[in-house]
């Protein structure tokens, strides 16, 4: 049996922005198919998190990576982390500094995390992975 695939999405942004999520049984599934998507060795990781632009070539996809066993918490809300941080990244335009968007007043940024966390792990619940 392959992956589960989750797809969750949030338009904190205005427009729907999407992060694809892939639960596999085992650590080592999931490290391998983190290491076909770009050939970085991954036999160490906890999650993952990898992206893609969307058609437009501007917008970030997040492919987050998980498996059974190391679903808690700290490793779920981190790869979302990552996850919400590529996509609002790619929507800051080159000419602005990091500076005036990364600070705690920025409340886009923290719907679009809180969005995708609480999306994943309500996912998680429904498939069973929680009691």
């Amino acid at each position: 049996m392959g992956a589960r695939l989750i797809r969750v999405s949030s338009r904190a942004l205005g427009d729907r922005r999407r992060v694809i999520v892939r639960i596999y049984n085992t650590q080592a599934e999931m490290c391998e198919a983190g290491e076909r998507f770009n050939g970085t060795d991954l036999s160490d990781s906890g999650g993952i998190t990898q992206a893609y632009n969307d058609e437009s070539g501007r917008t970030a996809v997040p492919v987050v990576r998980l498996a059974r066993g190391h679903l808690g918490i700290l490793i779920v809300s981190h790869e979302m982390h990552h996850a919400a941080t590529a996509i609002y990244g790619s929507t800051v335009p080159d000419d602005v500094p990091a500076s005036e968007t990364l600070t705690h007043h920025n409340e886009t940024f923290a719907h679009l995390y809180s969005d995708l966390l609480a999306r994943v792990v309500a996912s998680l619940y429904r498939f069973g992975y929680y009691d």
